[in-house]
C-alpha cells in the first residue's frame, strides 16, 4: 500500500482493540450505528479508526464492514485475552503493510527515540505532529501496537526492530535437529559435516547399565547478521543447557 493510502489511527490501542472484538463477534457486515452501538466509540473516531483498520488488512468492506479472516483471528484473541495469538496475528497485519514495513526499515538504519520515530512517521505522511494532536495520538498508537506485536522494542528509552527472521532461523534448526538415540555403552558420536555446530551428550544409567546417550546436533545457518547468532546462544541456553 502506497504511503498516501495508509492512515493513521485516531484513538489509543484501547478502542483498536474494542474495534477489532466487535468486528470479529459480529455475525454479519456493521454500520458505524452499528460499532457504535456495540462499542459506545462515537461514530466519528470509528470511521477515522477504520480507514487505519482497513489500510493493514483487519477489515474490509464498503459501507458496512466486516473483519476480514485474520482479522477475525485478532479480534477473538483480544477477546479472550491470548497474548501469544494477539502478538502473532497483529504482527502479521502490521508488518503486511508496505508503509509500516517502510518505517521498521528506516528502524533498522537508525534507531530512534519514541518522539523520533513518531516525527519520522508522521514526517513520511506528509503530516505535522507539532501542530495537529491527531496525529500525535495516531503515531504514538502505530508506536504502540508494533510494541505489543514484538516488531520493535524500546532500549534505554530506543526504539530497535526486532529480527523475527533470525529467531525464525533458529526454531528451524529446533525443528530440523536429528536426535539419534542407542542402547549401548558407549553411544554414539555426533557427525561432524564442517559446519559450525554445538553437540549435547546426555548420558543416564540405566537398569542392568545399559546406558541412553542422546546426541543433539545445531547447525547454524551461515550468515553475517550478528542478531541470528545471538537468537541462537539465547534459545540454546533456554531449552537446552537449563
Amino acid at each position: 500500500m502506497a504511503e498516501k493510502d495508509f492512515k493513521l489511527p485516531s484513538s489509543s490501542t484501547i478502542e483498536i482493540k474494542k474495534l477489532m472484538i466487535a468486528y470479529a463477534k459480529s455475525k454479519s457486515p456493521c454500520s458505524l450505528d452499528n460499532i457504535s452501538k456495540l462499542t459506545g466509540i462515537n461514530r466519528t473516531s470509528i470511521s477515522s479508526n477504520n480507514g487505519f483498520l482497513e489500510s493493514i488488512g483487519a477489515i474490509k468492506g464498503g459501507n458496512a464492514k466486516e473483519a476480514t479472516e485474520i482479522g477475525k483471528k485478532l479480534g477473538l484473541a483480544y477477546a479472550n485475552n491470548m497474548e501469544v495469538e494477539i502478538e502473532e496475528h497483529l504482527r502479521e497485519l502490521l508488518l503486511s503493510n508496505t508503509f509500516i514495513e517502510s518505517m521498521i526499515t528506516a528502524l533498522e538504519i537508525k534507531p530512534r527515540t519514541n518522539d523520533d520515530f513518531q516525527s519520522h512517521i508522521a514526517y513520511s505522511l506528509s503530516k505535522d505532529l507539532k501542530s495537529s494532536k491527531a496525529v500525535g495520538t495516531g503515531t504514538r498508537t502505530i508506536i504502540e501496537l508494533l510494541k505489543v506485536a514484538k516488531v520493535v522494542e524500546e532500549k534505554e528509552g530506543v526504539l530497535y526492530p526486532i529480527n523475527h527472521t533470525a529467531k525464525d532461523s533458529f526454531n528451524d534448526l529446533i525443528n530440523k535437529t536429528d536426535i539419534q538415540t542407542s542402547n549401548s555403552r558407549e553411544g554414539e558420536k555426533g557427525k561432524e559435516d564442517g559446519k559450525s555446530s554445538f553437540t549435547k551428550q546426555i548420558t543416564n544409567k540405566l537398569d542392568n547399565n545399559v546406558i541412553l546417550n542422546i546426541n543433539i546436533q545445531l547447525t547454524i545457518p551461515e550468515t553475517e547478521n550478528e542478531k541470528v547468532y545471538e537468537s541462537f546462544f539465547e534459545a540454546m541456553k533456554k531449552h537446552l543447557l537449563s
